[in-house]
């Protein structure tokens, strides 16, 4: 049985993968739930095959997350107040790295899909720009899991937070690097050695 982490670990994966599977851009105009459900269909079709390897997975995320998430903000929001310290090169250097982490780390996951369930919710506007839309996993063993996507509204809908059971996974991922940063002196170097180990770069 996964662990609460771990089912965290995996949902947020799972998150990830909504759109990765050959999902075109979708326009503000189309409903956020109706994105939300499109892609997590075309998602759940996806990880039931068994044939896809390591490398397409990574692939497949890699496109992800440059054509449906800001990666860019995600990227800058979980380096926290480490981001206005950093040096250009050190920016470049760190958003490219933390794309691959992600890459690696999540697409992994993907063997923790056991046919679980996704139904999405109620949407609900935070404010001009973001809006939050409401979903439920159904685990195999019955329980119910709450998931919220926090989706930025512009000329495409981008996904730039998910919540996991009231956990905000961005948060979590900055007070992760946050941790690194403070074991390495308070030095963003520090983190990016990190990130290229992790990485192999």
């Amino acid at each position: 049985m996964l662990t609460t982490r771990r089912y965290c670990t995996f949902l947020l994966a799972f998150s990830l993968a909504l759109s990765c599977f050959g999902t075109p851009s979708v326009r503000a105009q189309v409903g956020p739930d109706d994105f939300i459900r499109t892609v997590a269909k075309k998602a759940i079709n996806s990880l039931a095959n068994k044939q896809i390897t390591a490398s397409e997975k990574e692939e497949h995320f890699r496109k992800l997350l440059r054509q449906s998430f800001e990666l860019k903000l995600i990227a800058r929001f979980t380096l926290g107040r480490f981001w206005r310290r950093a040096t250009k090169d050190q920016k470049t250097e760190y958003t490219k790295l933390f794309e691959d982490y992600v890459v690696k780390a999540y697409a992994a996951r993907f063997s923790d899909y056991k046919g679980e369930k996704f139904i999405v919710g109620k949407v609900r506007k935070i404010n001009d720009r973001d809006i939050l839309v409401q979903s439920e996993f159904i685990l195999m063993d019955g329980r119910k899991i709450p998931v919220f996507w926090r989706l930025r509204n512009s000329k495409t809908l981008k996904i730039i937070d998910v919540l996991v059971e009231g956990v905000s996974m961005a948060i979590t991922q900055r007070d992760e690097f946050a941790a690194i940063i403070n074991r390495s002196g308070g030095k963003l170097d520090g983190l990016i050695s990190a990130l290229r180990k992790k990485t192999r770069k």
